[in-house]
C-alpha cells in the first residue's frame, strides 16, 4: 500500500488481543496464512461514490460500503470540497472520522489530524487519517481490523471561522468478515516525490516462502514539477560546440560576429520556451517539441544590443534568465557640428572643410561619433591639445571670441580600442571693417599720389635743365654764323627729350647773341591727374572726391617765387571725408 503525504520509510506493528503475543511485521517473512486474504487489501478496487449533501457547497466522495477481513488492513479513499469562506491558504484544516452516533463536540473521533484532540482508545494506533483536508483529501487507513470496528462512519471538517461541517449523509459502512488470521504483514512507504523520481517504477512484493507463492504489483511514478535548472549556452562561431554559461549575465560581441544562444530547462510536463528581447518575442517553442530553443545572430549589429531573456513556463510555474548583450564597434560616422554666434541651428561639417569666421564672433564645435564602448574624444590645433570647456564632454570645444591668432587647422580625434578616427577643419578668421576706415585709406592713397607727383616733377626739372644747357652750347658755337633761318613757327616746335640723339632749341628761341643767354624765353608744362577716386568699404557710404595736381608751363617770366622757372600747382576738388 502506497501513500504520498509523509516522507520517510515506516514499518509498523499491530497490537494483539490481550493474552496473545504481539506479532512484529518483518518484510519477506512467511506466515501460515492464506495468500488470497493478504492480497485482498492491495487489490481492492475503488467502488462507488458518495451522494451529495443538502448544501451543494459541501461535497464528499467515499465508498458507501467497505469490507475487510478481520486482522487485515484497508485504505478507504476519500475526497471532499468546501466553500472558501473565512480562511486562506495559511489557515490550518482539520478533519475527523467519527462513528455514527458520536457527539462531534464531546465525543472522541477514531482518527484526526488535530494534535490537540484525543482519539478513541480502541482505535488508537489502528485508524489513521492519511489525507490532508487542506488539499481536499479525507482518505482513511484501517489496520488490524476488529469485529468491534464494524459500524457506520462519517467525516467532519473544520477550517477557519465558518467552515465547520459534518458529512453525516456521506459516510461509509465498514464490514469486517472472516476469521482473524494469526499474523498479518504490511508495509507502508511514505515519501515526497522529487523530479528525479519521475518515470521510475515502484514495486510492492509479497513472498510466501512456505507455500512457494509470491505476488507483486508495480506502479510507475509520474512526477510533475515546475521548470528548473534553466541554462543558457553560447557559441561564437558556426562550428564550435556550445558552452553552458551558468552564471554569465553580460556578454560582449564584436560587430559582424556570429553568435548562437541556446536555452534549455528541465520540467514536467515539458515547458514552453521563448526568447525575448526587451518586450519583443523573438522565437517560441512548442511543449511537444524539443526541450531546447536556439537563437542565431549570423552577424551581430549595433541594434542587436540589449537584454535577451530566456523564459520557460508550464502549468506549475516558470523560470527565466537574462543575458545583456553589448555589441562593440569602432568609431563610425565621425563629424563636426558647428554653431556660430550663439545660434541654435547646428551645421554638419565633413573632413577638410574650410570654416570662415569673423573676428570676435563666438564659435562652438561639437565632435560627434557612434561607437561602443564610447570613444575617447579630444581636440588639437596644430598638433597641440586644446582643452575642452566642458570636462564632462571632451567632444565640445567653445571659442567665446575668436581671435586672429586662433586661425589654423582644428582636429577632433576619436580613440577606441578597436580603431581610431579623426576629422579636421580649417578655421579662417576675417577682420571686421570699422566705419570711417575710408579716411585712413584715402590718406594713404593721397600720400602715394603726392610721392608720384614729386618724382614726375624731378624728372621734368632735370629735362628742362638739360635742354637749356644744350641750347647755350649750340648758341656759343653758332654766334659767328649768320642765321639764315627765320623764326620757328609754333607748329614746327619740337619737345626736348633728355635722351634725344638730336638737339633742338626750345620753341620760339631766337639765335642767341653774346650776353643774352640768360634772357631766353622759358615754357612751363602742366601735368594733371583727374578722375582718381578713393575706394570706399562696401558697408560705408562716403562722399565722392577728386584729387589732382597740375604742372603748368608759362610763357615769359616765371611766376614770382620760383627761381627755377617750374611751377607746380595742386588743387583739390570736391569733398574729402573726415
Amino acid at each position: 500500500m502506497v501513500t504520498v503525504p509523509l516522507p520517510g520509510f515506516l514499518l509498523e506493528e499491530f497490537p494483539s488481543p490481550p493474552g496473545r503475543p504481539r506479532s512484529r511485521m518483518v518484510p519477506g517473512q512467511a506466515q501460515p496464512q492464506s495468500p488470497e486474504m493478504l492480497l485482498l487489501p492491495l487489490l481492492l478496487p475503488v467502488l462507488g461514490a458518495g451522494s451529495l449533501n443538502k448544501d451543494p457547497s459541501y461535497s464528499l466522495q467515499v465508498q458507501k460500503q467497505v469490507t475487510v477481513q478481520e486482522g487485515l488492513c484497508i485504505m478507504v479513499p476519500c475526497n471532499l470540497s468546501y466553500p472558501w469562506d473565512g480562511w486562506n491558504e495559511s489557515t490550518a484544516a482539520y478533519g475527523y472520522w467519527f462513528k455514527e452516533g458520536t457527539n462531534t463536540n464531546t465525543g472522541a473521533p477514531v482518527a484526526t489530524n488535530n494534535p490537540s484532540r484525543e482519539v478513541e482508545m480502541s482505535a488508537r494506533g489502528r485508524f489513521q487519517l492519511t489525507g490532508d483536508p487542506g488539499k481536499g483529501s479525507c482518505s482513511l487507513v484501517i489496520r488490524d481490523a476488529q469485529r468491534e470496528d464494524e459500524a457506520q462512519y462519517f467525516f467532519r471538517v473544520e477550517r477557519g471561522t465558518y467552515v465547520r461541517y459534518n458529512f453525516r449523509n456521506n459516510g461509509f459502512l465498514l464490514k469486517v468478515t472472516g476469521t482473524k488470521p494469526t499474523t498479518s504483514h504490511f508495509s507502508v512507504i511514505s515519501f515526497t516525490p522529487s523530479p528525479q523520481d519521475h518515470d521510475t517504477d515502484l514495486t510492492c512484493h509479497v513472498d510466501f516462502s512456505r507455500k512457494g507463492v509470491s505476488a507483486q504489483r508495480t506502479v510507475r511514478l509520474r512526477v510533475a514539477y515546475a521548470p528548473r535548472d534553466l541554462v543558457i549556452s553560447i557559441s561564437r562561431d558556426n562550428t564550435s560546440a556550445l558552452k553552458p554559461q551558468e552564471n554569465l549575465t553580460h556578454l560582449e560581441a564584436r560587430k559582424g560576429q556570429f553568435l548562437r544562444l541556446l536555452c534549455a530547462a528541465d520540467s514536467q510536463p515539458p515547458a514552453t520556451l521563448s526568447w525575448v528581447l526587451q518586450d519583443r518575442v523573438l522565437s517560441l517553442s512548442h511543449p511537444w517539441g524539443p526541450r531546447t530553443l536556439g537563437l542565431e545572430l549570423p552577424g551581430v549589429k549595433a541594434g542587436d544590443s540589449g537584454r535577451y531573456t530566456c523564459r520557460a513556463e508550464n502549468r506549475l510555474g516558470s523560470q527565466q534568465r537574462a543575458l545583456d548583450l553589448s555589441v562593440q564597434y569602432p568609431p563610425e560616422n565621425l563629424r563636426v557640428m558647428v554653431s556660430q554666434a550663439n545660434r541654435t541651428v547646428l551645421e554638419n561639417l565633413g573632413n577638410g572643410t574650410s570654416l570662415p569666421v569673423l573676428e570676435g564672433q563666438s564659435l562652438r564645435l561639437v565632435c560627434v561619433t557612434h561607437s561602443s564602448p564610447p570613444a575617447r574624444l579630444s581636440w588639437t590645433q596644430g598638433g597641440q591639445t586644446v582643452g575642452s570647456s566642458q570636462p564632462s564632454d571632451p567632444g565640445v570645444l567653445e571659442l567665446p571670441r575668436v581671435q586672429v591668432e586662433q586661425e589654423g587647422e582644428f582636429t577632433c580625434h576619436a580613440q577606441h580600442p578597436l580603431g581610431s578616427q579623426h576629422i579636421s577643419l580649417s578655421l579662417t578668421v576675417h577682420r571686421k571693417l570699422q566705419r570711417g576706415g575710408g579716411v585712413g585709406l584715402g590718406t594713404a592713397l593721397g600720400a602715394g599720389v603726392t610721392a608720384l607727383l614729386a618724382l614726375c616733377s624731378c624728372l621734368v626739372i632735370f629735362g628742362v635743365k638739360t635742354c637749356r644747357k644744350e641750347a647755350r652750347k649750340r648758341a656759343a658755337a653758332e654766334q659767328d654764323v649768320p642765321s639764315t633761318l627765320g623764326p620757328i613757327s609754333q607748329g614746327q616746335q619740337h619737345e626736348c627729350s633728355a635722351g634725344s640723339s638730336q638737339d633742338h632749341l626750345p620753341p620760339g628761341a631766337a639765335t642767341p647773341t653774346p650776353g643774352q643767354g640768360e634772357e631766353q624765353e622759358v615754357y612751363y608744362a602742366s601735368l594733371s591727374f583727374q578722375g582718381m577716386r578713393l575706394r570706399e568699404p562696401e558697408d560705408q557710404e562716403a562722399p565722392s572726391s577728386t584729387e589732382y595736381s597740375e604742372i603748368k608751363i608759362h610763357k615769359g617770366q616765371p611766376p614770382r617765387g620760383l627761381g627755377s622757372g617750374l611751377q607746380l600747382e595742386k588743387e583739390t576738388l570736391g569733398m574729402v571725408p573726415k
